[in-house]
């Protein structure tokens, strides 16, 4: 059984609200003192609050509680704060009850026990469920909070999520409260401890899978490099490739979210209003917004996440991407980066967690069909130029991957089953995602051994550069400057279509881009579960670069490019 507050005088009445993407605690205190009767509100609060005095005045009322004819002193500590939302009428409630009994507000001799309120209050005193509990549970739990009363009706949405050592307690009224608060904690409930059971891709309801899609010879592994290493990754092709189906069918490969990315996860969707019971499984969030979407849609406001924010752990699809405003598709550079969504608004700087994977998808040209091999293509070539153009280099160069997708039918059943056995098209989502599970736990011990702290919790997209090029050991490699070792191998080895591409690429590539090759390296080696990484690894990370990818194509501007493109271009045509 839950245990009580034990009596209102060793009890401070604490009440909770949120300043951007953060949640604070607040005390309230009620005194009377001389004046005029009435109850005097002190602080900066909104409508909803300033009413909430009114509603809880006239629940304590109709339980049989009413308060004295003198003026009451309703003060908020600290004081500067916007207080807002209805969850505010409860702490309101105890603190006039409280300041009746007492004639101010009781402390006990050896240290007060906060409590955290947050309800509404009906004019009959029954409590009221709130939206966005979760996040302001996690905020009182963070906050230092040991006990909080909520509606009995919230306590389903608490189910399953670990806030220790705060305590959860769901009550049906305010005068039940009132009784807890005074020692009887029979009419008390408290949270589920049951956790959702985490489901394995093909045994997901409603989820598909790669068993019903053929994936051209490579497209397997980017599907495990991005899955395990968190990498992002941009599909170009014409309409009909396959570019929404994988990036559908992604969520099934990967690893469920851990307990941190979770608890995110539930904070940021809870203040959205959206379901939680994927997430509260372990299911990554997938978000795939219209290209229509506005600004704030995208990266948020200062009081609610936006769409990247709303995929942190999971995966933001941008269909059509040269379709998004130029503007809003720049503004993704600094979160692709850093994880995170700076806004600086008039009300203040929120921070909004946004570390998601970003899955793109492109056609070649504003009618979707250059480069096809069945059906013209209308554009003129400054057209097509346009189109790709409206993705600045910039924004291309923070993608980890880039894949070609050949046209459907320039791939035939036949040569695929030619393939060796490492190459076949025919995946399960179950054997994708295991061999990411053992990528990701192959990683995870290497962290740990080289003694990485905590970058050994990292995925390989966020592993910082120094350790990457700095810590002896890290790419498997013992030699002096293990980076300059993989460039010349590329440089002896080069001498194939592919090794040259991916030795002009190494060549052309900013250090940005270097470096995200060699995460993407590193991720391709953990996925072999190898210590070393190898030539192969590099070559293929380098061949998954823009620069490599827009050679493929026979795109204009690459180093020896014809002035005139072809309109079928080779990547589509099967030797």
């Amino acid at each position: 059984m839950e245990m009580a507050a034990g009596s209102g005088r060793d009890m401070v009445v604490q009440g909770l609200v949120r300043d951007g993407a953060d949640v604070r605690l607040v005390q309230v205190y009620a005194a009377y003192t001389r004046g005029f009767a009435g109850i005097q509100l002190l602080g900066d609060l909104a409508e909803v609050c300033r009413s909430g005095k009114e509603r809880a005045r006239a629940a304590l009322e109709n339980i049989g509680i009413r308060l004295g004819a003198q003026k009451l002193v309703l003060g908020f500590t600290p004081a500067g704060i916007r207080i807002d939302g209805a969850h505010m009428d409860l702490p309101v409630a105890i603190a006039l009850a409280t300041a009746r009994n007492s004639g101010a507000q009781p402390q006990a001799a050896d240290g007060p026990t906060p409590v955290v309120f947050a309800a509404e209050v009906g004019l009959a005193g029954e409590l009221r469920p709130v939206p966005g509990i979760v996040a302001l549970a996690l905020g009182a739990a963070r906050g230092g909070g040991r006990v909080m009363v909520v509606a009995e009706e919230n306590l389903q949405d608490l189910r399953g999520i670990d806030l220790a050592p705060l305590r959860v307690v769901g009550l049906s009224s305010l005068d039940r409260v009132l009784d807890w608060v005074e020692g009887d904690a029979s009419a008390a409930r408290t949270c589920h401890a049951e956790v959702d059971v985490w489901f394995d891709g093909e045994q997901a309801a409603g989820m598909p899978g790669f068993e019903d899609m053929s994936m051209a010879p490579g497209l397997a592994r980017a599907a495990m490099a991005v899955a395990a290493g968190r990498h992002s990754i941009l599909l170009r092709g014409t309409p009909g490739s396959g570019k929404t189906m994988f990036a559908q069918r992604l969520p099934g490969i990967m690893p469920p979210l851990d307990t941190r990315e979770k608890l995110h996860a539930l904070h940021l969707h809870n203040l959205a209003g959206n379901s939680l019971a994927a997430i509260r499984g372990g299911r990554v969030p997938f978000r795939s917004p219209h290209h229509g979407a506005s600004m704030a849609a995208i990266l948020g406001s200062h009081r609610c996440p936006g769409e990247i924010s709303l995929a942190h752990g999971g995966i933001l699809f941008l269909d059509e991407l040269p379709e998004f405003r130029r503007d809003l598709l720049e503004s993704l550079r600094e979160p692709l980066e850093t994880g995170e969504v700076h806004l600086a608004r008039v009300q203040g700087h929120v921070v909004w967690a946004a570390d998601a994977i970003l899955v793109a998808a492109s056609n070649n040209c504003p009618c979707g069909w250059y480069a096809s091999r069945f059906r013209e293509c209308n554009c003129m070539t400054g057209q097509v130029a346009a189109y790709q153009g409206r993705m600045s280099g910039p924004l291309l160069d923070r993608i980890d991957i880039h894949f070609n997708m050949p046209e459907r039918g320039t791939f035939s059943r036949e040569s695929i089953a030619a393939e060796p056995a490492s190459k076949t098209s025919k995946w399960t989502s179950q054997e994708l995602r295991k061999r990411v599970l053992e990528a990701r736990d192959f990683a995870a011990r290497r962290h740990q051994a080289l003694g990485l702290g905590t970058a050994a919790l990292a995925c390989n997209s966020r592993i910082p550069d120094q350790v990457l090029r700095g810590v002896p050991g890290f790419l498997g490699r013992r030699g002096s400057d293990p980076v300059q070792e993989l460039i010349e191998e590329v440089a002896a080895r080069g001498t194939d279509t592919e090794g040259a591409r991916a030795l002009e690429t190494c060549q052309s590539s900013s250090a940005r881009g270097l470096v995200r090759a060699l995460r993407v390296a590193r991720t391709l080696a953990d996925l072999d579960t190898v210590e070393v990484v190898g030539y192969e690894h590099f070559r293929q990370a380098l061949l998954w670069q823009a620069g490599a990818a827009a050679m493929e194509r026979g795109d204009l501007g690459r180093p020896g490019a014809p002035g005139q493109r072809s309109r079928r271009a080779t990547w589509n045509h099967v030797n």
